[in-house]
Formats: C-alpha cells, structure tokens, sequence
C-alpha cells in the first residue's frame, strides 16, 4: 500500500470518528465534545499533506524524468 492511499484511509477514519463524535455528543459536553471533532478533522488534515509532502520529496528531481 502507497503511502498515499494509507494517509487518505486513516484520515477518513479520523473524520468518521469525528462524525460519529458530534452525532452522539451529550448537550452538557458539546464543547468538548466540538473541539475532540475539531483535533481530529485536523490530525486527518495533517495526515494528507505529509503523504504529499512525502510524495513529493520521494519524486525523482526533474531532470531524472526527462
């Protein structure tokens, strides 16, 4: 598996995590329960751009593909 396709399954799961967290948040902990949704929607961001980060540094220089 690319390291591409495991960042995008792993930060799905994290956005699903976060769904599942506002949909079954209690109204005494929304606060909580919002920022909890919010660091994982930001850990699923973060996974994403180090995959292209890490593609991109793994990316023969130009002068190789020509």
């Amino acid at each position: 598996m690319m390291h591409e396709e495991f960042a995008e399954r792993f930060a799905e799961r994290l956005e699903a995590r976060a769904d599942a967290l506002e949909q079954g948040g209690r109204p005494a902990g929304q606060g909580a329960t919002a920022t909890r949704a919010t660091e994982l929607r930001t850990a699923a961001e973060m996974a994403r751009e180090e995959a292209a980060v890490v593609t991109e540094e793994e990316a023969p220089p130009p002068e190789a593909q020509a």
